[in-house]
């Protein structure tokens, strides 16, 4: 299970540095405790293995990334706008992790879509096997938990040392 969390840490800094101009602290810092407001999105994929993806995101830092991404100020942005951001970077994320994780399956991902039901309340069914990361962003926190069938195993040449 080590081999999962640590693909999903990279494949979420690999997206927020390369996608959406946020760069990571090092290792070793701890993601701050933010309250407020978050938003969430879901989706879920088909293949071996399926499951699901869960990405929460404090309010202010899905406004600053939304911005980032779009190129715009934040002060422009409209709430649509800024939950489909958060949509694209739950897609990403997934298709990043899923390639980490599998490279040689095929996968469908279902469109991501943001949730008022926080994931921590809902009960994935068949998902007996999860990796959850927490990383801090700008003036908030992401967090993504993903959720699969059966466990999954890096590829050897994909193993983490």
């Amino acid at each position: 299970m080590d081999d999962i969390r640590q693909a999903l840490k990279e494949a979420i800094e690999d997206v927020l540095e390369k996608m959406f101009f946020v760069r990571m602290p090092g290792d070793g810092e701890e993601p701050p405790v933010v309250d407020g407001i978050e938003l969430e999105a879901q989706l879920r994929f088909e293949g071996e293995p399926g499951g699901a993806l869960a990405l929460r995101i404090t309010a202010e830092a899905a406004r600053s990334i939304a911005a980032d991404f779009l190129g715009t100020e934040e002060n422009e942005l409209d709430e649509q706008q800024i939950g489909e951001v958060v949509c694209e970077l739950a897609n990403m994320i997934c298709g990043s992790l899923l390639s980490r994780l599998e490279s040689e399956a095929t996968f469908r991902l279902w469109s991501p879509e943001v949730v008022t039901t926080p994931a921590a309340e809902t009960a994935e069914p068949g998902g007996a096997y999860q990796a959850v990361h927490a990383a801090p962003v700008g003036n908030g926190t992401l967090t993504v938990r993903v959720t699969t069938e059966r466990p999954v195993c890096l590829l050897p040449e994909r193993r983490v040392s």
